[in-house]
């Protein structure tokens, strides 16, 4: 259950529209990186129906991309109900396309409900169905829906109204493994405010205001009159239903895929519950063993609830937990990745063996990439005789982001894009004719991502230099970062 919502019980004139959009930027984001844990190399549905929560959520979930957020994919379901719904989903189709982000639609088959069951519930029923098998041939982390804390409200309500025990206090979960509610913390007024500020395509289904469905009687008539018998009484509700949410045990993520700093002692830590996957490291590694205390804890604790960027923890006995995407890798003291001098030139295809990972480069037919499930960046071909190579960022580097258009200085665009300070002086940069055209797994300069009819593009990936385990025989050695090798595919 998140913390409970920010207090706007007030029309949407009354909210500042600059201070709205600032307000729901950061909790979408604080939603999806740091308590779902979801990067750049995730994939997020994002099930939007052409309304303002919807809207809303796409344009700060595409905020929240360019600070390191996960990559994005629309999912509409036109449920047929009125002559209007196809108008709609074109509408979403093109505010999508103009947005750059990618777009699938459903109409349902049959728009009338069957027998025994109401519409409403048959309309819920196949959009989930929708969302669910769309989610699963796309391979999605996470599906992304705009409930926000008024719709909380009336779902505790309707819980309670039907008889629920503890549990019906709770409501919605802001993530629950599979959908990701990340306006789960602001009021419907605020969520209007930013549509008005950004000046958002919005459609209003007039189903919202229908009488025969028992969600809009609770909306229009129940909800406001429990706010004049009790004023605050939407806050205070979904304080109780915080309140009676269990605390969750912190939990490490596998450190697979994850980025690391380089050392030759480093070792990973396995997945699973924080203090027996910690103790069970440090009662392998061969080092004399000394207690971690409740303070070790907490600060390892915070780190994994925070999802950072990448957070140094100093354990006693001469270690270091380095935490990063939910992942935890011990190390023998602080230590950052180095840059390399010089540029290591490049060619198509080939794959190179870098110190932090294996970079490959390939040519894909616009079809063998549909069907490619591997994680990549795609560019669009280089010209005939254009110099590709491979190097760590160099003062003056500047890259145009895809999100703003503008250009900007690289290591700063890293630090946002959460390239913590101990990875960021020796990440690859792939330039062509010296100039950095992309930084592998974090972003792809706006000149050269691929357009859109292009039948061939240009695939790069990284796969990080995985970690071993504690007890690995023989311990892990970096390689140089000078000492690479270029091996034809």
């Amino acid at each position: 259950m998140p913390r409970h919502a920010v207090d706007s019980g007030a029309p949407a004139s009354r909210d500042h529209p600059r201070h709205a959009v600032r307000l729901i930027r950061d909790a979408v984001y604080r939603a999806t990186v740091r308590t779902a844990g979801l990067t750049a190399r995730d994939l997020l549905a994002v099930a939007v129906s052409g309304g303002p929560d919807s809207m809303v959520l796409l344009d700060a979930l595409l905020a929240a991309r360019e600070r390191g957020g996960p990559a994005l994919h629309v999912l509409h379901f036109d449920h047929a109900w009125h002559a209007d719904s196809a108008a709609v989903a074109r509408g979403v189709y093109d505010a999508c396309r103009a947005m750059g982000v990618a777009c699938t639609s459903e109409r349902a088959a049959q728009p009338a409900a069957p027998p025994g069951e109401s519409r409403e519930m048959a309309a819920r029923r196949l959009r989930h169905d929708f969302l669910r098998r769309a989610g699963a041939q796309l391979g999605v982390a996470r599906v992304a829906t705009g409930h926000q804390a008024d719709d909380q409200v009336e779902t505790i309500l309707m819980n309670l109204a039907r008889g629920g025990g503890p549990d019906a206090l709770q409501g919605m979960r802001l993530d629950d493994g599979g959908t990701l509610r990340p306006l789960l913390t602001v009021w419907r007024s605020q969520v209007e405010a930013y549509a008005a500020a950004r000046r958002l395509p919005i459609y209003h289904d007039p189903a919202n205001h229908l009488p025969e469905f028992r969600r809009n009687r609770i909306r229009h008539e129940l909800i406001p009159l429990f706010d004049e018998i009790y004023p605050g009484f939407r806050k205070a509700l979904l304080r109780a239903g915080a309140l009676a949410a269990p605390a969750a045990e912190p939990v490490v993520g596998p450190v697979r895929g994850v980025r690391m700093p380089l050392a030759p002692d480093r070792c990973a830590v396995p997945a699973g519950r924080l203090r027996q996957a910690v103790n069970a490291v440090l009662r392998s590694d061969g080092r004399p063993r000394r207690q971690l205390g409740e303070s070790h804890w907490r600060a390892l604790e915070r780190a994994l609830a925070d999802n950072t960027a990448g957070r140094w923890v100093q354990l006693p006995g001469g270690r270091w937990a380095y935490v990063r995407d939910r992942a935890i890798a011990l190390y023998g003291g602080r230590v950052a990745d180095p840059s390399w001098s010089g540029a290591i030139e490049l060619s198509i295809p080939s794959v190179v063996e870098l110190a932090v990972g294996r970079l490959t480069l390939r040519h894909l037919s616009r079809a063998d990439a549909a069907g490619d499930s591997s994680a990549f960046d795609a560019l669009a071909v280089p010209t005939p005789g254009a110099r590709l190579a491979v190097r760590t960022p160099c003062p003056g580097d500047q890259l145009k982001s895809p999100i703003d258009g503008r250009r900007h200085d690289l290591v700063r665009l890293l630090r946002r894009r959460r390239v913590p300070k101990a990875l960021r002086a020796g990440t690859p940069v792939v330039t062509v004719n010296d100039k950095p055209v992309c930084v592998p797994g974090v972003v792809v300069d706006a000149d050269h991502q691929r357009p859109p009819d292009d039948d061939r593009i240009l695939a790069i990936s990284i796969r990080w230099t995985s970690l071993p385990p504690a007890n690995a025989a023989g311990g892990f050695a970096t390689e140089s970062s000078v000492d690479v090798r270029t091996l034809a595919t």
